[in-house]
C-alpha cells in the first residue's frame, strides 16, 4: 500500500512538472529592463540619473556649486535629489511586479481522502488548465504596462527638466534684476549729488532737490524688494533640485542672449510625435488594453486536469477534466468594459497627439517673439538710450539740462534694461518649454525621426487592437 501511495504521488508530481515546464518554455517571458527610465531620461535631458536612497540629499558628481549653478547643473542635481520624482520611479519597480506575477501559474489542486475502514483512499490532482492557457495573454499584458509606466516615467523626467529650468531662468533674472536695482540705486544717488551740489552753488532751489531725493528713496526700496525676490527664487530652485538642507548659497550664472537658430516648427512637430514618451506610453496603453479586451473572452473559462488514484487493491488511476459550463455567464461585462477600455486608450492617445501639436507651436511662437523682442532692445533701442543718459547727465552737471529731463531718460534706460532681461528669461523659459514639448535636448542636434519610429512600430507590430462597434 506505501508503495502504491508513493507511485502515485510520483507520478502526479511528474506529470505536474513537465507540464509547467512545457509551457513555460513555449510561451512569452517577462521583458523587464530596470535600466530603461534612467538611460532614456540621460540621453534625452543631457544629464545622468541615478536612483538615491531616501532621507539623503547628494550632490552629483561633476557639480561644484562654489562656482556658480549652470542650468545643466541645476537638472542634474534635480533628477537625483527631487523627491517627488524618485517617488515615482517606484512604480517601475511596482510594474515589474506585476510582469513577473502575470507569468505565474496558478498552484494545482490535491485532494487526499484517506482509506478509513471500508472506504479505499482517494488521492486526486486537479491542474488549472485555463492557467496555462491564458497566461501567455496575461503575460503580454503586463509586458505592455511596464513598457507604458516606463515611457509615462521618463516624461515625468522631461517635466522635472522643464520646471527646473523654468525655476532656474526666474532665479537668474531675478539675481540679474537685483544687480539692475543696485545700478540704478548708484544712478539714483549720483543725481542726488549733482543736484545737492548744484544747490549748493545756488543753481536750483531746494524745492527741486525733493524730487531727487523721492527717487533716490524709492530706488533703496526698489534694491530691497529685490533682493527679497531673489531669495524666494532661490528657494523654489533649492525645493525643484531638492537641495532644501545645502548651507550653501546657490548663484546662478548670468542669462544669455539665444544663440541657437530657430528651427522649422513642421520638423519639430514631427521630432515630437516620434520622441515624446507620454505619446508612446498612450500607444502602449492602447496596446496593453487590446490584449485586455482579447483576454476578456476567455475569462469565464474554468478547466482542471484531473488525476485520480485510488488504493483499493490492485490499484486504479484514471485521468479526467473538470470544467465549467458557460451557460449563462461568458463575462459579458467584462467584454463590454474591456472594449470601451480601448476606445478610451484611443482617444486619450489622439488628444495627447493634439497637445504635442499645440505644445510645440505654441514654445516655437513663444520663442520667436521673445527673441525678435530681445533683439529690438539689445540692437536698437539698448544703444541710443545709453547714449542718451550720457548726455543728459553730463549736460545737468554742467547746468545746462533740467532735471526732469535726466530722470525721464534714466528711467527710460533702466526699464529698458529690465525689459531685456524678461526677454532673455522669456527667451530660456519657450526653449524649456520646447525641448519638453519635443522630447530632448535641442541644443544637441535633431534626432533620426525615421530611425525612431521604424523601431516603434516593430515593437507595436504584433498588436492587434480590437475593433468594435461603438454605437
Amino acid at each position: 500500500m506505501a508503495i502504491l501511495k508513493r507511485d502515485a504521488i510520483k507520478t502526479m508530481l511528474a506529470v505536474t512538472v513537465v507540464t509547467a515546464a512545457t509551457v513555460g518554455c513555449k510561451s512569452p517571458q517577462p521583458c523587464c529592463d530596470p535600466n530603461f527610465v534612467s538611460r532614456e531620461v540621460s540621453w534625452r535631458t543631457e544629464s545622468q540619473h541615478e536612483r538615491v536612497e531616501p532621507c539623503r540629499e547628494v550632490v552629483p558628481a561633476g557639480v561644484v556649486l562654489e562656482d556658480g549653478l549652470s542650468e545643466d547643473e541645476a537638472v542634474q542635481t534635480a533628477l537625483v535629489n527631487n523627491s517627488a520624482f524618485q517617488a515615482t520611479l517606484a512604480q517601475f519597480g511596482m510594474a515589474q511586479g506585476d510582469a513577473v506575477q502575470a507569468n505565474l501559474i496558478a498552484n494545482p489542486q490535491f485532494l487526499v481522502y484517506f482509506p478509513t475502514g471500508s472506504k479505499e483512499g482517494q488521492y486526486t490532482l486537479f491542474a488549472p488548465i485555463e492557467s496555462y492557457l491564458l497566461r501567455p495573454t496575461r503575460v503580454k499584458i503586463a509586458n505592455r504596462e511596464y513598457r507604458r509606466v516606463g515611457e509615462q516615467l521618463v516624461q515625468n523626467g522631461l517635466d522635472l527638466a522643464r520646471n527646473v529650468r523654468v525655476a532656474y531662468a526666474d532665479f537668474a533674472v531675478a539675481s540679474q534684476q537685483a544687480s539692475l536695482a543696485n545700478e540704478a540705486l548708484q544712478i539714483r544717488e549720483s543725481i542726488a549729488d549733482l543736484t545737492r551740489k548744484r544747490l549748493e552753488e545756488g543753481d536750483i532751489s531746494e524745492l527741486e532737490t525733493i524730487s531727487a531725493k523721492v527717487d533716490r528713496l524709492n530706488a533703496t526700496a526698489a534694491s530691497g524688494v529685490q533682493q527679497n525676490v531673489v531669495a524666494i527664487a532661490e528657494a523654489r530652485l533649492a525645493s525643484r533640485i531638492g537641495l532644501t538642507n545645502l548651507d550653501t548659497p546657490l548663484v546662478p550664472l548670468p542669462i544669455q542672449s539665444p544663440a541657437m537658430p530657430m528651427l522649422d516648427e513642421a520638423t519639430l512637430i514631427a521630432q515630437a510625435l516620434a520622441c515624446r514618451p507620454d505619446y508612446a506610453s498612450a500607444k502602449w496603453a492602447v496596446a496593453a488594453a487590446s490584449q485586455r479586451s482579447r483576454l476578456s473572452r476567455w475569462l469565464f473559462l474554468r478547466m482542471d486536469g484531473v488525476l485520480d488514484v485510488r488504493s483499493n487493491p490492485g490499484g486504479r488511476t484514471g485521468g479526467g477534466m473538470r470544467f465549467d459550463i458557460p451557460i449563462f455567464n461568458r463575462n459579458q461585462g467584462g467584454v463590454l468594459r474591456a472594449d470601451w477600455e480601448v476606445n478610451a486608450a484611443m482617444h486619450a492617445r489622439d488628444a495627447i497627439h493634439d497637445q504635442i501639436v499645440a505644445d510645440v507651436r505654441t514654445a516655437v511662437r513663444q520663442m520667436r517673439q521673445a527673441s525678435e523682442n530681445l533683439r529690438i532692445l539689445e540692437q536698437e533701442v539698448a544703444p541710443v538710450l545709453a547714449e542718451a543718459l550720457t548726455i543728459a547727465q553730463k549736460g545737468f552737471a554742467d547746468g545746462g539740462t533740467d532735471y526732469l529731463l535726466v530722470l525721464q531718460t534714466t528711467t527710460q534706460y533702466l526699464d529698458t534694461r529690465a525689459r531685456i532681461l524678461d526677454q532673455k528669461a522669456a527667451y530660456s523659459r519657450a526653449l524649456a518649454e520646447l525641448e519638453r514639448a519635443v522630447g530632448c535636448h535641442l541644443e544637441a542636434g535633431g534626432v533620426n525621426v525615421e530611425q525612431i519610429l521604424a523601431a516603434s512600430e516593430f515593437e507595436l507590430e504584433q498588436v492587434v487592437v480590437q475593433e468594435f462597434d461603438e454605437s
